[in-house]
């Protein structure tokens, strides 16, 4: 077992250094302005159906994308990043399209921001998500549903790994896997970082949505990645959570993936020709 990274201990630069992305990678706003600009190329060139509504709040939609050519693909849904604050799903559609040449249908799922609502208010927002989703598979004619999350998203993926509703899923609405691509686990850590002051976390809050609280109720196999060139202290949050799914006997592969940081290792994840993508379409085949 690897020794926790003592977070709570660091001065305030420190913390922003190992746990604020956008400290850590100084030009993370290009990669963020290329993810839009892959997107607005990806929406041309794929077809879907745009922001079904999940929920009554603004934002509760999703746009579904299922391959034309194959019966019973499975089904993707991906939750986008951006610290629970920021960022839209129309930011990730190049995600979708990616999967989609791969015979994987994709949900890609918008989500309230905080602070116009509270991080445990977001997390019910994607339960009603995942619960739609699980819904429509047979109408949706996809078959075998996967979980993947990318930063603040790999987080709400672990939300719904750690609900108690596993046990009750029928065969065709069971989550058959999750990925979760460099995540935070434990908002506490928000707490400390200048990027609250738009998140608006309080500690009670932040500790009711701690996902290291307790293992997932999910037995899926999962996948836990990291960027190799991230800080130390946010590669961490993804080695302890690695052990806390093995403690309590879960398939887990942790990732450490070579050459990528926190907003590179998303292009990765889509991109055909990386060893990350060809690792995620197998998992999910």
């Amino acid at each position: 077992m690897n020794k926790k990274f003592e977070w709570e201990n660091l001065s305030k630069d420190e913390i922003e250094r190992h746990f604020n992305p956008r400290v850590a990678v100084p030009d993370a706003q290009r990669y963020i302005d290329n993810y839009t600009s892959k997107s607005l190329e990806a929406l041309n060139q794929i077809e879907g159906v745009y922001d079904i509504r999940y929920g009554p709040n603004s934002k509760q939609t999703l746009d579904l994308h299922i391959p034309k050519s194959l019966e019973n693909s499975p089904l993707l849904i991906f939750f986008h990043g951006g610290y629970w604050r920021a960022l839209d799903k129309k930011d990730f559609t190049f995600v979708a399209s990616s999967f989609l040449q791969e015979g994987i249908a994709v949900a890609n799922v918008n989500y309230d921001l905080c602070p116009e609502v509270k991080l445990d208010e977001l997390v019910e927002e994607i339960v009603s998500a995942f619960n739609f989703c699980r819904k429509k598979v047979d109408e949706w004619g996809v078959k075998g549903i996967y979980l993947a999350g990318h930063s603040a998203g790999a987080h709400l993926v672990a939300e719904l790994l750690r609900r108690d509703f596993h046990q009750d899923e029928k065969l065709d609405e069971e989550v058959k896997g999750a990925i979760l691509l460099t995540g935070i686990y434990e908002p506490e850590v928000a707490l400390n970082l200048e990027v609250n002051k738009e998140i608006q976390l309080n500690s009670e809050t932040a500790s009711k949505c701690n996902v290291m609280r307790e293992p997932p109720h999910s037995n899926c196999p999962v996948i836990i990645c990291a960027g190799a060139n991230e800080p130390e202290g946010w590669i961490d949050q993804s080695r302890r959570y690695l052990e806390l799914c093995e403690s309590k006997g879960i398939a887990a592969t942790f990732k450490l993936v070579e050459d990528a940081h926190h907003f590179s290792l998303l292009d990765h994840a889509s991109d055909e020709k990386h060893p990350l993508f060809k690792l995620i379409t197998n998992f999910c085949h």
